[in-house]
């Protein structure tokens, strides 16, 4: 446990995402057990046995040095690695752990305009079920992760055993935030700027990055989901009452969803937390997470999962058992 820990996995994430479900604090006062831990511990790292057994060689996660790492504070690349790690093993396991009815993979198309077309409900505006449905039809996983080694990251956008994958780390609940930032890692995808062993990394949202690549992704966004490169400039200067009203209207005049305005005009000034004061302000605050659950929960099969992948999947938002009323 301390070679973890020096490695970056602590204590929390190392009993909830390699040690078996059945492990307890009298576990480890028992020699016997230490061959199993051994063996999750050098399948996880993907580390040679002998190593793992080895008290004098130190343990590390790899590194991925070709991971593109955007919207980053000052922050050593090889601290963010055991999060890569983590999330990209998670989402082996929930390949893994797919359904039989699990559609194959289908391009999202390269022109946020047709995407944008296809999302388009028969009535009302695109919302996030329209986004996760979209996603989840072509294959793209979209994972919530509850628990990752810190410093973590707000999303990452990778190919996992040859399926686009999506896994959000920061515990965002407001609906159109989400609907904007899933549209945002969606044009990385329809860019092919993610491969295996490259994803895309974002760490932090209130972070400025002019980046070509996130300008692009930012633009896709807009146009899949208002229909415009720029949607209707915004004040930067109101309050989060008046950001609430002016989004309202512009709903009712162009008929895009309310909250999609009150998040691009946070990704254009950074104030995610007048954002979130002005989406509550319209009741548009919340739901985000057991939407994706649900999503998640009627493409994955978590009673199939091996003990391994159970361990790992205990990482996604909410209880890793399945309920006939979450399906």
């Amino acid at each position: 446990m301390r070679r973890l820990s020096h490695a970056g996995f602590k204590n929390e994430f190392v009993r909830r995402a390699i040690l078996p479900d059945w492990w307890d604090d009298a576990c480890a006062e028992q020699p016997n057990l230490l061959p199993e831990v051994e063996l999750r511990v050098a399948r996880f790292l993907r580390t040679p046995l002998g190593d793992v057994r080895s008290p004098g060689i130190t343990l590390t996660p790899p590194q991925y040095a070709n991971a593109q790492l955007r919207h980053v504070r000052d922050i050593n690349r090889d601290r963010l690695a055991p999060a890569i790690h983590a999330a990209l093993k998670i989402g082996e396991a929930t390949v893994r752990c797919l359904r039989d009815t699990a559609p194959p993979v289908r391009h999202i198309p390269t022109d946020a305009s047709d995407w944008h077309d296809q999302l388009r409900p028969m009535e009302g505006p695109i919302k996030l079920p329209n986004v996760l449905n979209d996603l989840w039809a072509r294959g793209v996983l979209v994972i919530p992760v509850d628990n990752l080694p810190s410093p973590s990251f707000q999303s990452i956008v990778g190919v996992v055993d040859n399926r686009p994958a999506i896994l959000l780390g920061y515990h965002l609940d407001e609906p159109g935030r989400v609907a904007v930032l899933l549209a945002h890692e969606a044009g990385h995808i329809a860019a092919g700027d993610c491969a295996p062993e490259q994803p895309v990394v974002d760490e932090a949202e209130d972070i400025v990055d002019n980046t070509d690549i996130e300008v692009r992704a930012n633009r896709y966004a807009m146009r899949a989901l208002v229909g415009a490169d720029q949607p209707p400039t915004i004040e930067a200067n109101l309050d989060f009452r008046q950001l609430a009203k002016t989004s309202i209207d512009l709903e009712r005049l162009t008929g895009t969803e309310a909250s999609l305005f009150i998040f691009a005009w946070a990704n254009r000034t950074r104030d995610y937390a007048k954002a979130t004061m002005a989406a509550k302000a319209l009741y548009r605050g919340s739901g985000a997470r057991q939407l994706l659950r649900k999503y998640f929960d009627r493409h994955v099969d978590l009673n199939a999962a091996s003990d391994s992948d159970r361990a790992l999947l205990r990482c996604v938002y909410g209880d890793p058992e399945l309920s006939e009323t979450s399906r």
